[in-house]
């Protein structure tokens, strides 16, 4: 008996798998998720990288911003207020000089010396130029309160940092001169003792 041959139709295909387009998708978008994550953190650090001198800058301004706070809230309503800005450009020790000097000398602003016209010599230290003494009592005359400041600053921090005159008992040389045989012993105690009370109020003493 012969046996009949299968008869397979032309019309008849090899079955065809399904594409996973899904899947392909989806790794190609983790590829380029992960790609843009590392571009993403490249430009990040780089936005992060600052200049050693913006990074000291940027902590010096801040510390200004706090010592003119703190200087503020001391002297508020005296008319060494408004210096406190150019006080807080000095480094802590002069500016506490300024501050503390200023109290004991004409009670932050309060008793001035004036010019020839009777206006503020903005001069709060009782400071003396040799060669500038049209303020009365012979005292120098500034014409800005910014000019006054730069000024005094620059003589204290000839005597703090060339002199060692780093605590206000050494800063007696600022009322006496370099002798206070002429001052009474009481008077030069007491300049020191004021002194001192708002000198440690930004530089603590041991």
């Amino acid at each position: 008996m012969k046996q009949e041959k299968q008869k397979i139709s032309v019309s008849q295909k090899p079955p065809v798998r399904k594409k996973h387009w899904l899947g392909y998708f989806l790794i190609v978008l983790g590829v380029v998720a992960s790609g843009l994550t590392i571009v993403s953190g490249y430009l990040m650090a780089l936005h992060d990288v600052v200049e050693p001198n913006q990074i000291i800058l940027s902590d010096r301004q801040l510390s200004q911003e706090a010592l003119k706070n703190e200087i503020i809230d001391l002297v508020h309503g005296y008319p060494l207020e408004a210096m406190a800005p150019y006080i807080a450009k000095q480094d802590r020790p002069v500016a506490a000089y300024l501050v503390s000097i200023a109290k004991k000398e004409s009670n932050w602003g309060k008793r001035v010396p004036v010019d020839k016209n009777g206006k503020d010599c903005f001069n709060y230290w009782g400071y003396r130029e040799p060669d500038d003494t049209n303020g009365s009592g012979g005292h120098t005359c500034f014409a800005k309160p910014g000019e006054a400041v730069a000024s005094v600053a620059k003589r204290i921090h000839q005597l703090v940092y060339e002199e060692q005159r780093d605590t206000p008992a050494k800063m007696i040389v600022w009322k006496c001169g370099y002798s206070c045989s002429g001052h009474s012993p009481a008077s030069v105690s007491k300049w020191k003792q004021d002194v001192a009370f708002y000198f440690k109020k930004f530089v603590p003493q041991n």
